[in-house]
């Protein structure tokens, strides 16, 4: 079933656009298939600058490029860019050709930025694996932990990323079952600050390769001193069997820590 999204009066349908949700971008037409949707997508563009010397390009065709955007409606969606080719006019010019560029997607993306930004999310606020992710998006497994490796990456190298941290859940997590035994072992590090009503809205703030108290330890030195006491004297929290934050506590603060197992709690 394919439906033209022309609204009368205009190019493109200023509804559909709507739905889409991404600035500079147009709905041309949108086709209903067995594994989802598939909408094929321009930009408004239709005047560009040589990004090496500044002469007014010419336009030089399209070159369609696929791209997987958030599900909707329960479906996996792709987006068929009809991305513009400029030249530019200038024979001493050394950019000869380039194309247009948008947030959208970034050169040689498989899945739209807020694709990304939606499958990071999920795996760092709910129960979910790269497995669900994939299928609701309707790529390959390595394909979603590929860009949501890159997209974690960045975010964990934000200097306040731990702003408004004051409560931490710590974790063991046997990350890999192959090779000898403990080598598979991580130490999840959850936020567990609460909101002004008092709920808990836990985020995963990283993944530390080791189960013992000197990984725990170190990550918590990288932090800072601020941060480190900030999140010991409001609340630190273990689950139920993690010695992880006991030895930690034991090793750098007086007095230890004690761990309520009905509660997760460590003071």
């Amino acid at each position: 079933m394919n439906n033209s999204m022309s609204c009368s009066g205009g190019r493109w349908c200023t509804r559909a656009d709507a739905l889409l949700g991404v600035e500079g971008i147009h709905i041309s037409s949108v086709t209903a298939t067995e594994n989802g949707l598939v909408l094929r997508v321009e930009t408004g563009e239709t005047l560009s600058g040589c990004p090496d010397c500044g002469d007014i390009a010419i336009g030089h065709g399209r070159r369609q490029v696929q791209l997987h955007d958030i599900p909707c409606f329960g479906r996996p969606v792709r987006l068929l860019w009809a991305k513009r080719v400029w030249r530019c006019p200038d024979p001493d010019c050394p950019g000869n050709t380039f194309t247009e560029e948008h947030p959208l997607a970034g050169p040689r993306a498989k899945l739209t930025a807020r694709a990304v930004a939606w499958a990071t999310d999920a795996l760092a606020r709910f129960d979910t694996s790269v497995s669900a992710l994939a299928h609701q998006l309707g790529v390959s497994w390595h394909t979603v932990w590929d860009a949501v490796k890159a997209e974690a990456t960045r975010r964990i190298g934000i200097t306040d990323r731990l702003a408004g941290v004051d409560a931490l859940g710590v974790d063991e997590h046997v990350w890999s079952h192959t090779g000898p035994p403990g080598s598979g072992m991580v130490t999840g590090i959850v936020d567990h600050t609460r909101d002004a009503n008092g709920i808990v809205h836990a985020r995963l703030l990283d993944l530390v390769p080791g189960r013992s108290g000197k990984a725990y330890a170190d990550w918590l030195r990288a932090r800072g001193e601020e941060f480190t006491d900030r999140c010991w004297g409001v609340n630190l929290l273990a689950w139920t069997f993690s010695r992880v934050p006991r030895t930690w506590g034991r090793a750098n603060r007086p007095g230890g820590c004690r761990t309520d197992r009905r509660n997760h709690a460590v003071a």
